[in-house]
């Protein structure tokens, strides 16, 4: 990982290489594999504190994932629940199978992200869940840009119930935001939220997820949030309580 990052790093001072570098990077390395090596435990410490937890034991709840690419993620947190017993925790999966958006505003400022990245097709994401035996019949996922699909229609479509574990795997500030801001009515205190690119503009509170949730925060008084561990590579975990 190492190796890669300073090649990243390097390749960076030249956008027009670094996408390309990124595109053959991926095609070389098509093995259906979680990005995120921390994320799925994570997530499993997530759900442990679930069953424990004071506020997390008030209610059931659901798995939202955002931002798949091939979906290795969204396929161990299917092990997990599994491996927990927690049949009854529906999955819901959501991103554009076309990659990233194009950067605008406060994310254009950086140039790791590019318009396309990540990109894996619907018709490919659930074939390799399948392949690997992933139940689909408890699993959603809702394909589009989020300002385009996290809609009012989309809130009547599916039975949603509270969000137990969140994970924010979307890079920009701004896909981000729009998701929290669509997930209002369905955290509860006891909600965790995985920020799965917390540390991917360094340490800046001003840029990305950090400023996303700041944001979230400020608008939603309500709610404050209790920090749980970080994790492998870019990873930060929060418990949300009542204010």
């Amino acid at each position: 990982m190492r190796v890669k990052s300073a090649i990243e790093n390097v390749l960076r001072t030249s956008p027009p290489l670094y996408r390309l570098g990124s595109r053959i990077y991926h095609k070389m390395n098509p093995e259906f594999r979680t990005l995120s090596p921390g994320a799925p435990g994570a997530i499993r410490k997530a759900f442990e504190l679930g069953l424990v937890d004071k506020d997390a034991r008030t209610f059931e709840g659901d798995y939202h994932e955002f931002g798949l690419f091939r979906g290795g993620t969204f396929l161990a947190t299917s092990q997990i629940l599994d491996e927990m017993g927690l049949q009854d925790v529906r999955l819901y999966g959501y991103d554009s199978f076309e990659g990233l958006p194009e950067a605008t505003g406060i994310d254009a400022g950086d140039t790791r992200f590019f318009e396309g990245q990540f990109a894996c097709s619907r018709q490919d994401v659930e074939a390799n869940l399948k392949a690997h035996g992933m139940d689909m019949s408890r699993a959603v996922l809702v394909e589009g840009f989020y300002e385009d699909t996290l809609t009012e229609e989309l809130h009547q479509q599916h039975p949603f119930r509270p969000a137990s574990v969140v994970l924010l795997d979307c890079d920009y500030y701004s896909s981000t935001i729009c998701a929290l801001n669509w997930l209002d009515r369905y955290i509860r205190a006891g909600t965790v939220l995985l920020f799965d690119d917390w540390f991917s503009y360094g340490s800046d509170p001003d840029l990305g997820q950090p400023k996303a949730l700041d944001d979230w925060l400020a608008a939603n008084p309500q709610w404050k949030v209790e920090q749980l561990d970080d994790f492998e590579a870019n990873g930060r975990g929060f418990i949300v309580r009542n204010s």
